[in-house]
Protein backbone atom coordinates (compact mmCIF):
# COMPACT_ATOMS: atom_id res chain seq x y z
CA UNK A 1 0.00 0.00 0.00
CA UNK A 2 1.19 3.55 -0.96
CA UNK A 3 1.68 5.59 2.26
CA UNK A 4 3.29 8.98 0.64
CA UNK A 5 3.14 9.85 -2.78
CA UNK A 6 5.76 12.51 -3.54
CA UNK A 7 5.41 15.00 -6.23
CA UNK A 8 8.48 17.22 -7.82
CA UNK A 9 7.44 19.41 -10.50
CA UNK A 10 10.58 19.94 -12.86
CA UNK A 11 11.14 22.38 -15.48
CA UNK A 12 14.95 22.70 -15.45
CA UNK A 13 18.23 22.28 -14.43
CA UNK A 14 18.93 18.11 -14.05
CA UNK A 15 21.34 18.41 -11.42
CA UNK A 16 19.50 19.70 -8.59
CA UNK A 17 16.37 17.27 -10.09
CA UNK A 18 19.29 14.04 -9.28
CA UNK A 19 20.53 15.59 -6.00
CA UNK A 20 16.54 15.80 -4.85
CA UNK A 21 15.62 12.48 -5.56
CA UNK A 22 18.44 11.90 -4.56
CA UNK A 23 17.68 12.50 -1.17
CA UNK A 24 14.20 11.93 -1.04
CA UNK A 25 15.14 7.77 -2.18
CA UNK A 26 17.68 7.96 1.26
CA UNK A 27 14.45 9.18 3.30
CA UNK A 28 11.77 7.49 2.33
CA UNK A 29 11.14 3.68 2.30
CA UNK A 30 10.58 2.31 -1.24
CA UNK A 31 7.74 -0.38 -0.08
CA UNK A 32 5.55 2.52 1.01
CA UNK A 33 6.43 5.63 -1.17
CA UNK A 34 5.79 6.35 -5.17
CA UNK A 35 7.59 9.36 -6.60
CA UNK A 36 6.07 11.36 -9.29
CA UNK A 37 8.10 13.72 -11.29
CA UNK A 38 5.97 16.39 -13.53
CA UNK A 39 8.31 17.14 -16.37
CA UNK A 40 7.01 20.48 -16.74
CA UNK A 41 8.84 21.87 -19.45
CA UNK A 42 7.80 24.17 -22.38
CA UNK A 43 11.53 23.42 -24.53
CA UNK A 44 10.90 19.24 -24.42
CA UNK A 45 12.47 17.26 -21.73
CA UNK A 46 15.54 18.08 -20.28
CA UNK A 47 15.99 14.69 -17.60
CA UNK A 48 19.27 12.88 -18.75
CA UNK A 49 18.46 9.27 -19.74
CA UNK A 50 21.92 8.51 -17.84
CA UNK A 51 19.94 9.74 -14.48
CA UNK A 52 18.01 7.02 -14.60
CA UNK A 53 14.93 8.56 -13.11
CA UNK A 54 12.96 6.93 -15.68
CA UNK A 55 12.82 3.59 -13.86
CA UNK A 56 13.29 5.02 -10.30
CA UNK A 57 10.11 7.55 -10.53
CA UNK A 58 7.15 7.86 -12.44
CA UNK A 59 7.09 10.53 -15.15
CA UNK A 60 4.91 12.48 -16.51
CA UNK A 61 5.79 14.03 -19.11
CA UNK A 62 4.11 17.54 -20.82
CA UNK A 63 5.36 18.86 -23.89
CA UNK A 64 4.46 22.34 -22.80
CA UNK A 65 4.83 24.55 -19.47
CA UNK A 66 1.94 24.36 -17.67
CA UNK A 67 3.00 26.32 -14.42
CA UNK A 68 3.32 25.14 -11.45
CA UNK A 69 -0.16 24.78 -9.62
CA UNK A 70 -1.24 22.75 -12.54
CA UNK A 71 1.81 20.59 -13.32
CA UNK A 72 1.23 19.59 -8.89
CA UNK A 73 -2.41 19.14 -9.34
CA UNK A 74 -2.05 16.60 -12.29
CA UNK A 75 0.36 14.53 -10.32
CA UNK A 76 -2.32 14.85 -7.44
CA UNK A 77 -4.27 13.42 -10.26
CA UNK A 78 -2.28 10.64 -10.46
CA UNK A 79 -0.74 10.04 -6.91
CA UNK A 80 -2.39 7.07 -5.09
CA UNK A 81 -0.90 7.68 -1.52
CA UNK A 82 -3.10 8.84 1.58
CA UNK A 83 -0.24 11.95 1.84
CA UNK A 84 0.85 14.13 -0.69
CA UNK A 85 4.25 15.20 -0.47
CA UNK A 86 5.38 18.17 -2.70
CA UNK A 87 8.85 18.90 -2.96
CA UNK A 88 10.50 21.34 -5.49
CA UNK A 89 13.16 20.03 -7.40
CA UNK A 90 15.40 22.15 -6.13
CA UNK A 91 15.07 20.82 -1.98
CA UNK A 92 17.26 18.74 -0.65
CA UNK A 93 15.26 16.50 1.73
CA UNK A 94 16.92 15.41 5.54
CA UNK A 95 16.19 12.23 7.09
CA UNK A 96 12.48 11.73 8.44
CA UNK A 97 11.38 15.08 7.35
CA UNK A 98 8.18 12.89 5.83
CA UNK A 99 7.54 11.34 9.51
CA UNK A 100 7.86 14.59 10.97
CA UNK A 101 5.14 16.13 8.31
CA UNK A 102 2.79 13.50 8.53
CA UNK A 103 2.97 13.51 11.90
CA UNK A 104 1.75 16.96 12.19
CA UNK A 105 -1.37 15.98 10.14
CA UNK A 106 -2.15 13.13 12.48
CA UNK A 107 -4.16 16.06 14.43
CA UNK A 108 -7.57 16.25 12.45
CA UNK A 109 -7.80 19.99 12.87
CA UNK A 110 -4.43 20.24 10.83
CA UNK A 111 -4.79 20.03 6.99
CA UNK A 112 -1.65 21.46 5.90
CA UNK A 113 2.31 21.24 7.08
CA UNK A 114 5.57 22.58 5.86
CA UNK A 115 9.32 21.95 6.69
CA UNK A 116 11.66 24.70 7.97
CA UNK A 117 13.65 25.51 4.61
CA UNK A 118 17.32 26.31 4.95
CA UNK A 119 19.24 28.51 2.35
CA UNK A 120 21.30 25.43 1.04
CA UNK A 121 24.40 27.77 0.91
CA UNK A 122 24.28 29.34 3.91
CA UNK A 123 22.44 27.27 6.26
CA UNK A 124 20.02 29.73 7.50
CA UNK A 125 16.49 30.02 7.70
CA UNK A 126 14.71 30.70 4.34
CA UNK A 127 11.09 29.64 5.17
CA UNK A 128 9.42 28.84 8.24
CA UNK A 129 5.92 30.05 7.39
CA UNK A 130 4.69 33.06 5.75
CA UNK A 131 3.15 35.80 7.47
CA UNK A 132 0.70 38.73 6.04
CA UNK A 133 1.52 42.51 6.20
CA UNK A 134 -1.19 44.20 4.52
CA UNK A 135 0.41 44.47 1.17
CA UNK A 136 3.18 42.00 1.35
CA UNK A 137 3.98 37.93 2.87
CA UNK A 138 6.63 38.30 4.92
CA UNK A 139 8.67 34.89 5.70
CA UNK A 140 9.03 35.42 9.96
CA UNK A 141 12.44 35.13 11.29
CA UNK A 142 14.25 34.54 7.52
CA UNK A 143 18.74 34.78 7.41
CA UNK A 144 18.57 33.52 11.13
CA UNK A 145 20.81 30.28 11.66
CA UNK A 146 19.02 27.37 11.43
CA UNK A 147 18.82 26.33 15.08
CA UNK A 148 17.48 30.03 16.00
CA UNK A 149 15.32 29.74 19.39
CA UNK A 150 12.21 31.34 17.73
CA UNK A 151 12.03 28.44 15.31
CA UNK A 152 12.58 25.31 17.75
CA UNK A 153 8.90 24.48 17.91
CA UNK A 154 6.04 23.80 15.26
CA UNK A 155 3.59 27.01 15.26
CA UNK A 156 0.65 27.80 13.24
CA UNK A 157 1.08 30.41 10.60
CA UNK A 158 -0.85 31.73 7.64
CA UNK A 159 0.41 29.65 5.18
CA UNK A 160 3.19 27.72 4.50
CA UNK A 161 5.63 27.27 1.70
CA UNK A 162 4.52 24.59 -0.92
CA UNK A 163 8.34 23.77 -1.40
CA UNK A 164 8.31 21.11 1.05
CA UNK A 165 5.01 20.39 2.12
CA UNK A 166 2.37 17.91 2.73
CA UNK A 167 -1.57 17.35 2.75
CA UNK A 168 -3.82 14.34 3.03
CA UNK A 169 -4.77 12.84 -0.65
CA UNK A 170 -8.35 12.98 0.04
CA UNK A 171 -8.32 16.95 1.76
CA UNK A 172 -6.71 18.55 -1.34
CA UNK A 173 -8.74 17.14 -3.55
CA UNK A 174 -11.57 17.80 -2.01
CA UNK A 175 -10.44 21.45 -1.52
CA UNK A 176 -10.19 21.45 -5.02
CA UNK A 177 -6.26 21.58 -5.25
CA UNK A 178 -4.06 24.89 -5.94
CA UNK A 179 -5.61 27.18 -8.31
CA UNK A 180 -4.37 27.08 -11.63
CA UNK A 181 -5.29 30.84 -12.25
CA UNK A 182 -2.25 31.76 -9.68
CA UNK A 183 0.66 31.10 -12.08
CA UNK A 184 2.84 32.57 -10.44
CA UNK A 185 3.11 32.71 -7.12
CA UNK A 186 0.70 32.50 -3.98
CA UNK A 187 -1.14 29.30 -4.83
CA UNK A 188 0.12 27.54 -1.67
CA UNK A 189 -1.02 31.06 0.12
CA UNK A 190 -4.18 30.39 -1.09
CA UNK A 191 -4.89 26.59 -0.30
CA UNK A 192 -4.08 27.32 3.14
CA UNK A 193 -6.19 30.17 2.99
CA UNK A 194 -9.34 27.88 1.94
CA UNK A 195 -7.97 25.29 4.33
CA UNK A 196 -8.68 27.32 6.95
CA UNK A 197 -11.75 28.73 5.80
CA UNK A 198 -12.84 24.73 5.73
CA UNK A 199 -11.73 24.71 9.65
CA UNK A 200 -7.98 23.46 9.17
CA UNK A 201 -4.86 24.97 10.45
CA UNK A 202 -1.16 25.23 8.79
CA UNK A 203 2.08 23.92 10.78
CA UNK A 204 5.00 24.64 10.04
CA UNK A 205 6.96 21.46 11.43
CA UNK A 206 10.66 22.72 12.98
CA UNK A 207 11.81 18.51 12.78
CA UNK A 208 11.02 18.48 9.29
CA UNK A 209 14.30 19.97 7.89
CA UNK A 210 15.04 20.63 3.86
CA UNK A 211 17.67 22.63 2.13
CA UNK A 212 16.22 24.91 -0.71
CA UNK A 213 17.81 26.31 -3.75
CA UNK A 214 14.70 28.65 -4.70
CA UNK A 215 13.15 29.51 -8.55
CA UNK A 216 13.92 26.36 -10.76
CA UNK A 217 10.67 25.09 -10.60
CA UNK A 218 8.44 27.55 -12.32
CA UNK A 219 10.87 28.24 -15.75
CA UNK A 220 12.22 31.69 -17.38
CA UNK A 221 8.18 32.35 -18.48
CA UNK A 222 8.06 34.41 -15.52
CA UNK A 223 7.13 38.04 -16.78
CA UNK A 224 6.72 40.91 -14.29
CA UNK A 225 3.54 41.84 -15.99
CA UNK A 226 2.54 37.97 -15.14
CA UNK A 227 3.31 38.35 -11.75
CA UNK A 228 1.54 41.50 -11.13
CA UNK A 229 -1.54 39.89 -13.00
CA UNK A 230 -0.97 36.78 -10.34
CA UNK A 231 -1.05 39.04 -7.53
CA UNK A 232 -4.14 41.23 -8.74
CA UNK A 233 -5.96 37.92 -8.80
CA UNK A 234 -4.99 36.59 -5.66
CA UNK A 235 -5.91 39.97 -3.91
CA UNK A 236 -8.92 40.15 -5.44
CA UNK A 237 -10.45 36.22 -4.60
CA UNK A 238 -8.96 37.27 -0.50
CA UNK A 239 -9.46 41.33 -0.10
CA UNK A 240 -9.53 41.12 3.68
CA UNK A 241 -6.18 38.65 4.80
CA UNK A 242 -5.58 39.71 8.50
CA UNK A 243 -2.43 40.90 9.75
CA UNK A 244 -0.31 38.43 11.72
CA UNK A 245 2.76 39.69 10.89
CA UNK A 246 2.64 41.25 14.55
CA UNK A 247 2.60 38.25 16.57
CA UNK A 248 6.44 37.76 15.05
CA UNK A 249 7.42 40.99 16.01
CA UNK A 250 5.87 40.68 19.84
CA UNK A 251 8.21 37.72 19.92
CA UNK A 252 11.52 38.87 18.64
CA UNK A 253 10.78 42.06 21.10
CA UNK A 254 10.21 39.75 23.84
CA UNK A 255 13.56 37.61 23.26
CA UNK A 256 15.45 41.05 22.39
CA UNK A 257 14.48 42.15 25.60
CA UNK A 258 15.03 38.87 27.70
CA UNK A 259 18.56 38.80 26.54
CA UNK A 260 19.60 42.06 26.89
CA UNK A 261 17.76 43.21 30.39
CA UNK A 262 17.12 46.43 29.26
CA UNK A 263 17.36 49.47 26.39
CA UNK A 264 18.13 52.56 25.54
CA UNK A 265 15.29 54.97 26.12
CA UNK A 266 15.76 57.54 23.71
CA UNK A 267 16.34 56.39 19.84
CA UNK A 268 16.53 57.86 16.48
CA UNK A 269 14.32 55.83 13.98
CA UNK A 270 15.97 55.45 10.78
CA UNK A 271 13.67 53.87 8.01
CA UNK A 272 15.71 52.87 5.48
CA UNK A 273 12.83 49.82 3.90
CA UNK A 274 11.23 50.19 0.74
CA UNK A 275 7.77 48.46 1.77
CA UNK A 276 4.82 51.20 2.52
CA UNK A 277 3.23 50.10 5.75
CA UNK A 278 6.96 50.46 7.84
CA UNK A 279 5.13 52.49 10.36
CA UNK A 280 2.99 49.17 11.29
CA UNK A 281 6.37 47.78 12.14
CA UNK A 282 8.08 50.26 13.77
CA UNK A 283 5.16 51.81 15.96
CA UNK A 284 5.09 47.93 17.02
CA UNK A 285 8.61 48.04 18.10
CA UNK A 286 8.82 50.99 19.96
CA UNK A 287 5.57 50.60 22.00
CA UNK A 288 7.29 47.06 22.43
CA UNK A 289 10.22 47.48 23.81
CA UNK A 290 9.04 50.93 25.67
CA UNK A 291 11.00 53.75 23.86
CA UNK A 292 10.85 57.36 22.70
CA UNK A 293 11.59 58.12 19.34
CA UNK A 294 13.96 61.13 19.49
CA UNK A 295 12.88 61.75 15.66
CA UNK A 296 12.26 59.73 12.57
CA UNK A 297 13.50 60.42 9.18
CA UNK A 298 12.49 57.59 6.35
CA UNK A 299 15.47 57.28 3.91
CA UNK A 300 14.54 54.28 1.59
CA UNK A 301 16.88 52.01 0.14
CA UNK A 302 16.43 51.47 -3.83
CA UNK A 303 16.70 47.76 -3.91
CA UNK A 304 13.55 45.16 -2.19
CA UNK A 305 15.56 43.24 -0.17
CA UNK A 306 19.02 43.58 -0.60
CA UNK A 307 21.71 41.18 0.95
CA UNK A 308 24.35 43.48 1.36
CA UNK A 309 24.02 47.33 1.35
CA UNK A 310 26.64 50.13 1.72
CA UNK A 311 25.57 51.92 4.77
CA UNK A 312 28.72 54.12 5.34
CA UNK A 313 28.08 55.50 1.55
CA UNK A 314 23.80 55.60 1.82
CA UNK A 315 23.01 56.66 5.54
CA UNK A 316 23.57 60.47 5.07
CA UNK A 317 27.07 61.11 6.89
CA UNK A 318 25.59 63.64 10.04
CA UNK A 319 23.70 60.44 11.34
CA UNK A 320 26.62 59.14 11.92
CA UNK A 321 27.77 61.44 14.40
CA UNK A 322 24.14 61.45 16.36
CA UNK A 323 24.76 60.56 20.29
CA UNK A 324 21.48 58.35 20.61
CA UNK A 325 21.01 55.22 19.55
CA UNK A 326 19.56 54.14 16.64
CA UNK A 327 17.15 51.76 15.53
CA UNK A 328 16.99 50.78 12.03
CA UNK A 329 13.99 49.41 9.95
CA UNK A 330 15.61 47.54 6.73
CA UNK A 331 14.02 45.02 4.68
CA UNK A 332 16.51 42.67 5.57
CA UNK A 333 18.90 42.50 8.57
CA UNK A 334 21.89 40.93 7.29
CA UNK A 335 21.90 43.41 5.21
CA UNK A 336 24.23 45.02 7.78
CA UNK A 337 26.97 42.08 7.46
CA UNK A 338 29.58 43.79 5.83
CA UNK A 339 29.53 47.24 7.71
CA UNK A 340 32.35 47.09 10.19
CA UNK A 341 33.10 50.76 9.20
CA UNK A 342 29.67 51.75 10.25
CA UNK A 343 29.66 49.33 12.95
CA UNK A 344 32.74 50.73 14.28
CA UNK A 345 32.08 54.32 13.96
CA UNK A 346 28.75 53.41 16.59
CA UNK A 347 30.15 51.81 18.57
CA UNK A 348 28.84 51.94 22.11
CA UNK A 349 25.50 53.31 20.77
CA UNK A 350 23.31 49.94 21.29
CA UNK A 351 21.81 50.98 18.02
CA UNK A 352 19.11 48.04 16.81
CA UNK A 353 18.34 46.76 13.25
CA UNK A 354 14.79 45.59 12.35
CA UNK A 355 13.66 44.30 9.17
CA UNK A 356 10.42 43.40 7.68
CA UNK A 357 10.68 39.74 8.53
CA UNK A 358 10.12 40.22 12.29
CA UNK A 359 13.92 40.19 12.32
CA UNK A 360 15.51 42.56 15.63
CA UNK A 361 18.87 42.40 16.62
CA UNK A 362 21.43 44.78 18.10
CA UNK A 363 23.58 45.45 15.10
CA UNK A 364 26.56 44.26 17.11
CA UNK A 365 25.27 41.22 16.71
CA UNK A 366 25.04 40.80 13.21
CA UNK A 367 28.20 39.13 12.11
Amino acid sequence: MIKYSVIVPFHSNSNLLSMCISSLEKSLDSSETEIIVVDNNSRGSQIPADLNIQKRCKIISIKENLMYPRAINLGAENAKGEFLIFCDADTCVTKGFETALTNALNDDSTGYSSAKLLNMYTNCIQEFGIASSYYNFPHPYAGRPANFELTSENHSPLAGCAACSATRRSLFLQAGGFDEKLVHSYSDIDLCIRLKNMGYKTVCVSDAIAYHCGSSTTGSGMSSSLKEDTKGIFTAKHPDIPISITEYIDRSCELILRKSGCINRNYFVLDCSTIANSNLYMDRIVENLHIDETEKIRFPYKQRDAACVDYLNFIPFFIREYKVPILYFVDNFNSFKNNSLWKNCREGHNDIVADRNANIEFMTNIT
